[in-house]
């Protein structure tokens, strides 16, 4: 990027939730969601170019020229002519990393530097959520990747709207297991589910909130797991490999996957798939 005049990269964290609950709103800075959840450091790295020899924004996800709508709204927004933009993302797609979030953030971060916008952290996130709501693909990923670590959802709303606070934890390591996706806007949409969900998502901030510790978060997350119904036969057995192995462990929302801590839990996950290990990260969005 050294030629570039106008460019810049950002590092976005991935971000799992353990249990949440949907406020909607006909204002998407308004809308988001309740609940607690870990940002990890694999993550997603952005680089926006100014690119006068296109005539209309390319947009490449590992690679791929993609529509990438979620980052193509926060692009139209903040962009001055057309750009070119490169997103490695290192998490899983779909399965409840927060991979279209960490996708359009980082693009909100780069092409404020990039442009000189003169945007804080929470107005270019804002802009990123925004996206995120209207498009259907995420509630609460982007207030807590705009931020890192364990981050407890406590008002809905976008980042500068929305109201959170952090669970201090170390960079201790969570392995997980993903068995495909899971369609976040079916989800969303489904007004039954979501009525369940809401009510075990809002009980369990309310019992964090009396014991606001890692250890707690992982037992509310696991039985949130089990009240909400989203969790598959699968999950539910991989789960319960962990704890017979002496770990903790619980869904991703929203993704048929699973993410482990403690005990022999990351060998007890190699029975339902490929096993990853990371760590939780201390950092949230920022520009490389």
């Amino acid at each position: 990027m050294s030629g570039c005049t106008k460019c810049a990269q950002a590092f976005v964290p991935s971000h799992i939730t353990g249990f949440f609950a949907a406020h909607r709103s006909e204002e998407p800075r308004l809308a988001g969601s309740v609940g607690c959840g870990l940002c990890l450091s694999l993550g997603a790295t952005t680089i926006v170019e100014s690119a006068p020899d296109i005539q209309e924004t390319e947009i490449f996800l590992n690679g791929v020229l993609s529509e990438a709508p979620v980052s193509r709204q926060v692009v139209e927004k903040l962009a001055k002519g057309p750009v070119r933009v490169k997103t490695e993302l290192h998490m899983p797609f779909g399965a409840g990393f927060g991979a279209s979030g960490a996708g359009a953030l980082g693009c909100a971060y780069a092409l404020n530097s990039a442009f000189g916008l003169g945007l804080t952290a929470n107005g270019a996130a804002a802009i990123a959520h925004e996206a995120e709501v209207m498009n259907r693909t995420g509630l609460g990923d982007v207030i807590a990747q705009n931020t890192g670590g364990l981050v407890v959802r406590l008002e809905p709303g976008a980042p500068g709207t929305g109201r959170i606070d952090r669970i201090p934890v170390p960079p201790l390591p969570i392995s997980y297991v993903v068995r495909g996706p899971i369609s976040t806007s079916q989800v969303l949409s489904d007004e039954r589910v979501m009525a369940s969900v809401n009510v075990a998502g809002e009980a369990a901030l309310k019992e964090l909130l009396k014991r606001p510790t890692f250890t707690n978060f992982l037992l509310l997350s696991r039985r949130f797991t089990v009240t909400c119904g989203l969790a598959s036969d699968w999950a539910l057995q991989a789960i319960e490999a962990v704890e017979a192995a002496g770990g903790m462990a619980s869904m991703i929302m929203l993704g048929d996957a699973v993410f482990a801590f403690g005990g022999a839990g990351a060998e007890a996950l190699k029975g339902f798939g490929e096993v990853h290990t990371t760590t939780i990260s201390q950092r949230g969005a920022n520009l490389d």
